[in-house]
């Protein structure tokens, strides 16, 4: 089972890197962060927190145009197209067929930021002539965030179109931000089992400003658990799903 979901992975992120996704998104991002870093340098005293600022808030805009492209791309082309049959004839589960593509995106996200974070403390590094390992805790908590939102992606494209999913998509985002206010407003347990089922990026904000290891390794263990969730969710409904 664990060979076909490697293989399918490997098509999606080969496929990225030979149309040189990541290279155009770090050829986007390296004049931006070279404007941010003139402005800085240009005041008095050189702060590396504007930079940081700009780079997260780069990071996180280019990686979530990332997940949509590489969504489209190769989440939805075996509904539109019509050629999952070549992989399901060879697969035992059609489970194994999302978590390839699951697998492969992410893969590719994670390089994306890795990149990413290796520029900004290049540039930091060069500046202030001090290692900076902030971008890449930034980078670790933006991929675990947007490998949730990409199982939910996910889930959505096993039985909606392209822009519906991306209709829903919009108020999950922004109800994952809203959501210990939602629970103020549905105290009883109905409403937190609900709530409790929905991604809560609160919780990646908070881990950006939490130093603790042991923090971390709980967001890491959230996002396995709530991706895994989704994910066997689109499995089941693929499964059921006359292709």
């Amino acid at each position: 089972m664990l060979q076909p979901i490697i293989e399918i992975a490997k098509i999606v992120v080969f496929a990225s890197l030979r149309k040189g996704l990541v290279v155009s998104a770090l050829l986007i991002m390296f004049p931006l962060l070279l404007g941010a870093w003139l402005f800085e340098a240009s005041n008095t005293g050189f702060q590396t927190g504007f930079l940081i600022d700009a780079g997260t808030g780069l990071m996180s805009l280019l990686s979530i145009i990332t997940l949509c492209v590489l969504s489209f791309e190769h989440l939805f082309w075996k509904v539109d197209q019509q050629t999952p049959w070549f992989y399901f004839s060879r697969l035992k589960s059609r489970t194994s067929f999302l978590i390839g593509k699951y697998l492969g995106i992410n893969f590719v996200l994670c390089l994306e930021l890795i990149v990413f974070a290796l520029l900004l403390s290049l540039i930091i590094f060069v500046t202030t002539r001090s290692m900076v390992l902030l971008p890449f805790k930034i980078a670790f908590i933006i991929w675990l965030e947007y490998s949730l939102l990409l199982s939910i992606f996910t889930l959505l494209s096993t039985f909606l179109s392209k822009l519906m999913s991306v209709g829903m998509m919009l108020p999950i985002f922004f109800i994952s931000y809203s959501i210990p206010y939602l629970k103020s407003l549905m105290p009883n347990w109905f409403g937190e089992i609900i709530l409790s089922l929905l991604p809560n990026s609160n919780l990646f904000e908070f881990a950006i400003e939490n130093n603790e290891i042991s923090y971390l390794i709980l967001i890491l263990l959230y996002s396995i658990f709530m991706s895994s969730f989704y994910i066997t969710l689109a499995g089941l409904v693929l499964r059921h799903k006359d292709l």
